[in-house]
């Protein structure tokens, strides 16, 4: 069975934009896949838009379910669990292997 876990090793964030202080401006993400001792990742950034002053969340207040909506908001996430359950099964099975040529002792 395959375990998904989020990670966010870094915001990029501007100390003032629009009379707002610390506005996520960038997020920095990875999405692993575990399964036993073979794992996969996939990772990337998000560029966010400037918040509405009326629904803006604070840097200090903000939580993984935040960034976790703001990045699923933007990208398939059934294809990146697909493509991270194929990178696994190709590590358990590889569908191409390295083989010596059968003339190779002659």
């Amino acid at each position: 069975m395959t375990t998904f876990t989020w990670s966010f090793p870094q915001f990029d964030v501007a100390k003032s934009e629009d009379g707002l202080t610390d506005v996520v401006k960038t997020i920095h993400w990875r999405y692993d896949a575990v399964d036993g001792d073979i794992s996969a990742g996939a990772y990337g950034s998000l560029g966010l838009e400037a918040p509405d002053p009326n629904a803006f969340i604070p840097y200090t207040q903000i939580t993984a379910q935040w960034a976790i909506g703001c990045v699923t908001a933007q990208i398939n996430l059934e294809e990146v669990n697909t493509a991270l359950e194929r990178q696994i099964e190709n590590q358990k099975n590889p569908p191409v292997v390295p083989m010596v040529p059968p003339f190779a002792a002659i």
